[in-house]
């Protein structure tokens, strides 16, 4: 017999499970995935917002002289080590980078880049946009070889600096933020999503095949029937 007959032979209900078991299971991990990182990311968000609405009313009336200069005065500068050293969320900040355009680092938590210049990232043009932006994990770029090096869960946040009067973007502060809370708020959401999805895909699962199997019963009464009255 050949495969093909040898498939539709099969009952309904169990052609039913290796199909759309497949087709089901694909969509719950495309869903899934899709949704627990919508979620994740909306937490990084939620929490880079608040840190970077804190940070910036600190940080801002001690950088408004960047609105006329592409550096830092003395005061200006140790008044910044003090405010991340000597806070309580200073605690929770591993390092901090003030910039201005092109890329310029005028002020850092390491002085050894303090004048240097390195490629914008994504989440530094958004900032200059006037967009607060945070990501977790991600240290790839070149400027973040010191924190990688850490070895912390880290969120990095881009939070624009504005001029007093005029509302400008006169710079970007970045600064990282110990992360282990996050972290473990992170798994606990991405983990109720997939239990969520997966709840879902198993009870439409069981409902369909609850459908399918009364169905394929119905098939099987009037195939006998008609069998009979052939014979």
């Amino acid at each position: 017999m050949p495969p093909r007959a040898r498939w539709n032979e099969q009952p309904l209900v169990l052609r039913f499970l290796a199909t759309g078991g497949v087709v089901m299971l694909a969509a719950m991990l495309v869903i899934g995935a899709w949704i627990s990182a919508r979620i994740e990311q909306s937490v990084v968000d939620n929490t880079a917002s608040a840190a970077a609405l804190y940070v910036e009313s600190i940080v801002s009336p001690l950088s408004q002289e960047l609105a006329a200069a592409d550096r830092l005065s003395d005061p200006a500068q140790r008044a910044l080590r003090e405010v991340f050293a000597n806070t309580p969320f200073g605690d929770r900040i591993v390092s901090f980078k003030i910039w201005k355009p092109g890329g310029l680092v005028v002020h850092a938590s390491d002085p050894a880049i303090i004048g240097s210049r390195f490629p914008p990232s994504d989440d530094l043009a958004a900032a200059w946009r006037g967009e607060i932006s945070g990501s977790f994990g991600d240290l790839d770029d070149a400027e973040n070889a010191a924190e990688a090096a850490l070895g912390l869960p880290l969120l990095e946040v881009y939070s624009p600096i504005h001029e007093v009067w005029s509302g400008e973007v006169i710079a970007v502060a970045e600064f990282y933020e110990v992360a282990t809370e996050l972290e473990r708020d992170l798994a606990d959401a991405r983990r109720g999503s997939w239990l969520l999805v997966a709840a879902v895909f198993c009870l439409s699962g069981l409902m369909l095949l609850g459908i399918v199997r009364s169905g394929g019963r119905t098939i099987d009464r009037q195939k006998a029937l008609l069998q009979a009255q052939v014979a």
